[in-house]
């Protein structure tokens, strides 16, 4: 009795008037239909007396499926992976060689095989992905890229004045070792100029994570644009020298989700890839994903429904 009206008092001094009829028990995951339902338990008794957040990473029932959003708000999804669930931006496919559709468990890219490097990674971006492991640095060429395609290496960056720059951050993959060290292939690195990928850059970074520990889920598409220069890459056992593509900018467009899978803003940068951004903000180079798109040609999260795409994609983001 004393156990009830514990929980009874909780449920009222968190305001929830909208709880399952569990909580005046006990529950446990078979009570809830999908992940979203336990999630709002637990978050309304953070102590989680239910134990349903059996491994201590913030989220309930995790074998549960997840309702991403409002029916009313749902395009046609692709759910065969979840890193592109909103889209795919140049229609990536295994036939066109500088449009290269390569996927990862923890990422998805779009690699040019004349340019060297990716065209954009695509990527999930939620708690299930974040924890402790450390920092692989174990960067290699990938050997999934077709025999007919440039396979960029970590020389070709050396003495460049280039930073080997993540487009799916290390930072983002650290719940398991194999997911860490695959972002160290040299598919998912773009050239970044120190300041860029060092402060701005890295920054934005750390602001996507920021946004996850307060229950946000995010989609994130990232890449360079146009030719700042090239890299010369020449192997002892090639005839040929290759070039690598410098990006004269880096860009970075972000589809925010609340704790509830509901579409809630979007966030978009362009950014100098040159030492003049130095002690800039990320905020500083804000626009909306509708300019992003006329800038790199490229459709982001064509899988939402127009009228929602239109809604979330004219706005320039505020942070707060």
């Amino acid at each position: 009795l004393i156990f009830i009206l514990f929980l009874t008092g909780c449920s009222t001094l968190t305001g929830k008037s909208d709880l399952p009829a569990c909580t005046q028990s006990d529950c446990a995951c078979s009570d809830f239909a999908t992940q979203n339902e336990a999630q709002k338990v637990l978050e309304a008794f953070p102590n989680d007396p239910y134990k349903l957040d059996r491994n201590g990473d913030g989220i309930a029932c995790e074998s549960l499926p997840i309702k991403r959003q409002n029916p009313a708000e749902q395009g046609n999804l692709n759910t065969a992976n979840s890193q592109i669930k909103y889209g795919n931006p140049s229609n990536a496919n295994a036939e066109d060689l500088n449009n290269y559709l390569l996927e990862k468990p923890g990422y998805v890219l779009s690699y040019n095989c004349t340019t060297g490097i990716a065209n954009w990674a695509s990527w999930q971006l939620n708690r299930s992905w974040l924890g402790n492991v450390e920092r692989s640095d174990d960067f290699r060429a990938d050997p999934d890229l077709p025999a007919n395609c440039y396979v960029a290496r970590p020389s070709d960056y050396t003495r460049s004045g280039y930073d080997k720059g993540h487009l799916t951050p290390s930072g983002d993959r650290t719940k398991r070792k194999s997911d860490n060290s695959e972002t160290f292939l040299m598919s998912n690195m773009i050239p970044q100029s120190p300041a860029n990928n060092r402060e701005v850059w890295r920054e934005l970074e750390e602001y996507s994570r920021y946004l996850v520990s307060k229950g946000k889920e995010l989609y994130i598409v990232a890449g360079g644009e146009g030719t700042e220069k090239l890299l010369l890459a020449t192997h002892k056992s090639e005839k040929k020298t290759n070039k690598i593509t410098v990006p004269k900018y880096t860009w970075k467009a972000i589809l925010v989700l609340d704790r509830w899978g509901r579409i809630e803003n979007t966030i978009a940068v362009m950014i100098p890839n040159s030492e003049k951004v130095a002690q800039k903000d990320w905020t500083d180079y804000l626009i909306s994903i509708d300019e992003l798109e006329q800038k790199t040609g490229y459709d982001f999260f064509n899988h939402l429904k127009p009228e929602i795409q239109k809604e979330v994609e004219s706005q320039v983001y505020k942070k707060s």
